[in-house]
């Protein structure tokens, strides 16, 4: 999916992929986390959130978590990212394994929960991810 242009059926395709058999999609990618745009999905990749969650493993529903983004830096808003707002996403933030919030995580109203990720803005070595 993120080896070229992302389009809107190339989204839509991902999000379906599998549907009656993946049970949780972790994505995090979505619009530019520059702090300027909403961006929000087109129209099949909202169809196959919707499709999915509501009839996705033979009626069970999938799962889509969503990262909250990466835009800390420049002031981005995941309130105004539409992948990470939607009602059929689970959005998840970063936080720190000492608890601080990153220096790259954006905050919104849909946070759902956060993880443990890189390092925080205090925290000297920044290359520590957990996955």
């Amino acid at each position: 999916m993120l080896d070229g242009a992302a389009t809107d059926v190339i989204e839509g395709l991902s999000l379906g992929y599998r549907a009656d058999y993946i049970d949780i999609y972790t994505c995090c990618w979505g619009p530019k986390d520059d702090g300027k745009r909403f961006g929000k999905p087109g129209f099949f990749a909202s169809r196959s959130l919707e499709i999915g969650a509501k009839k996705g493993r033979g009626g069970k529903g999938n799962i889509f978590v969503w990262a909250t983004g990466n835009g800390g830096l420049t002031d981005d808003d995941c309130n105004c990212d539409g992948y990470t707002t939607s009602i059929y996403t689970v959005s998840i933030g970063a936080i720190s394994d000492h608890g601080l919030s990153t220096y790259y995580t954006e905050t919104c109203a849909s946070t759902i929960a956060v993880t443990f990720s890189g390092a925080s803005h205090r925290e000297a070595d920044e290359n520590k991810i957990v996955s």
